[in-house]
Formats: C-alpha cells, sequence, structure tokens
C-alpha cells in the first residue's frame, strides 16, 4: 500500500476521527475502520505529548531567563 502524508490540522484530525464513528459500514470494512481509527487517535495522542513537552520546555526557558534577569538586577 502507498503511504502519503498530508497536512492537517488538529480539529481537522479530530474531525475525522470523530467521523469514522458515525458512517454506516461493511462487515468487509469493520477492520480496515477499525485500524484507521486507532492509527488517527495514536496520532492525536503523539501531537498532544509534542505540545506539552514543547509546553514545559517553553516554561523552563523562561523560569531560567527569570533567574537570569533577576540576578542581573541584584
Amino acid at each position: 500500500m502507498d503511504v502519503f502524508s498530508i497536512d492537517l490540522s488538529i480539529p481537522e484530525i479530530q474531525t475525522i476521527r470523530q467521523s469514522l464513528d458515525l458512517i454506516t459500514i461493511a462487515g468487509k470494512d469493520v477492520k480496515f475502520l477499525a485500524a484507521l481509527q486507532t492509527k488517527l487517535e495514536s496520532e492525536l495522542s503523539q501531537i498532544d505529548q509534542m505540545i506539552k513537552s514543547a509546553d514545559v520546555k517553553k516554561h523552563q526557558e523562561l523560569q531560567k531567563a527569570l533567574a537570569a534577569e533577576a540576578r542581573k538586577t541584584k
């Protein structure tokens, strides 16, 4: 199977994931759609972890900058 990459925002990915709960499927498509749901959930989880990690790093850098600024003013 060929694999392609597209750029989607988080709301777009969430919309696609949620829409998979609402479609009518034939029995032959169950495994495919279940795998697709799992793949999207995994991607959303990874995105969430990356965002949280970036936020933690930004917070740590801000604290370092504030500490350095406090030392300068003493």
